[in-house]
């Protein structure tokens, strides 16, 4: 993978750098002090750390053993392909600061962008023959897993590990007819069939286990019985929102319910007393939804903007397919607002196809549990 961004060129010469010592040496760079390293990824963005941990071996080192508490303080950003442009590039564009990179990425004729999860994108072929992969490669990491496609289709993937001493992966598809999932070290796909038709509406993976929305409700999912099976939660509710609309989201501690279009409605559910609570602000946090469905939830303080102040007590989403910007709806009433994705100082294309990218969690895959 290879980054370029701004103005910046690499140079193929090996750079060295003063350093005071006894006989005031030249030294090169790989061999500055983790002191100054640190001080100078303070002043990174997201994708300035991925250039970063290219230029040395040491560099990379310090890059991988910091990654997760730098990731942690930066904002999301969005992972876009041109629709006319190269075949081989796609576009990581940090909303606080309008700047654009462009990544050279390999493999790339004949796959679309699919989604994102935990920090791995998701491409699968365009053309479905018998040799389809779904190939997810982390940006931050260089990591890239392969699985073969599915025998049905799908709508959603996510991804997961399990609590083994190898830290064995699971990769789950679902659609509104099955859910499939095929565990890293297993020679075929699981197949599990609905009973009641468009079964799943949406699916969160939380405290180590798969919770599921349907028209009935909330269920948890079980796959480690012979026969995977979905558990009906007695959860009580005050909305009037028809429950097969509910979008589940985890975040930290809390496991939500998103309910209600275009004036969204956020709950959380109430594990000891099994009912879901309205939440009424947000406070410093902010929803991000891809599509029809909310992939995260960040909290804006934790964000090290430059440039534009990102917003609070809000829902970030994507413009109509006919408009290439982003729109930022108010929990408090207030006006929303809508900002282009610019590209080379210009608004991207129309119809490109866009996901949210949450740097903070390229460093983690959940675990689920197998009790």
């Amino acid at each position: 993978m290879e980054l370029q961004g701004g103005s910046r060129r690499r140079s193929k010469k090996k750079k060295i750098v003063f350093a005071p010592s006894d006989n005031n040496n030249w030294r090169p760079w790989s061999e500055l002090p983790e002191a100054l390293l640190h001080q100078i990824t303070n002043w990174l963005g997201a994708i300035d750390y991925l250039i970063f941990a290219c230029v040395c071996r040491t560099w990379r080192l310090y890059a991988l053993a910091n990654k997760q508490g730098f990731t942690a303080s930066q904002p999301p950003f969005v992972v876009f392909f041109s629709p006319r442009g190269s075949k081989k590039f796609c576009y990581f564009y940090i909303i606080v600061d309008q700047r654009c990179f462009k990544v050279l990425l390999p493999s790339l004729i004949g796959k679309e962008l699919f989604g994102v999860s935990f920090g791995y994108l998701i491409f699968v072929d365009k053309k479905k023959i018998s040799s389809s992969e779904i190939w997810l490669l982390n940006p931050f990491t260089g990591h890239e897993l392969f699985f073969p496609s599915p025998p049905n289709r799908f709508r959603y993937v996510t991804l997961a590990s399990l609590p083994t001493p190898s830290q064995e992966l699971i990769i789950i598809c679902f659609s509104v007819e099955c859910l499939q999932f095929r565990r890293s070290t297993d020679v075929n796909w699981t197949l599990y069939t609905y009973d009641n038709p468009e079964m799943i509406y949406s699916l969160a993976l939380f405290n180590g286990k798969i919770y599921i929305s349907n028209n009935e409700g909330i269920r948890v999912l079980n796959l480690n019985s012979l026969h995977p099976h979905l558990t009906l939660l007695n959860v009580k509710s005050n909305t009037n929102e028809y429950r097969g609309s509910w979008q589940l989201l985890g975040f930290d501690k809390q496991l939500l319910a998103i309910c209600g279009y275009p004036d969204y409605e956020v709950y959380e559910l109430n594990f000891l007393k099994m009912e879901l609570v309205k939440i009424p602000n947000l406070g410093d946090q902010a929803l991000f939804q891809d599509g029809s469905k909310f992939s995260a939830i960040s909290n804006i303080t934790s964000w090290e903007a430059v440039g534009i102040p990102p917003s609070n007590n809000c829902i970030y989403s994507f413009c109509s397919e006919y408009n290439s910007g982003y729109s930022v709806k108010f929990f408090d009433g207030r006006c929303p607002q809508t900002f282009p994705i610019l590209r080379g100082g210009r608004s991207t294309p129309r119809r490109c196809n866009k996901v949210w990218y949450f740097p903070h969690q390229s460093c983690r895959v959940d675990s689920l549990c197998e009790d």
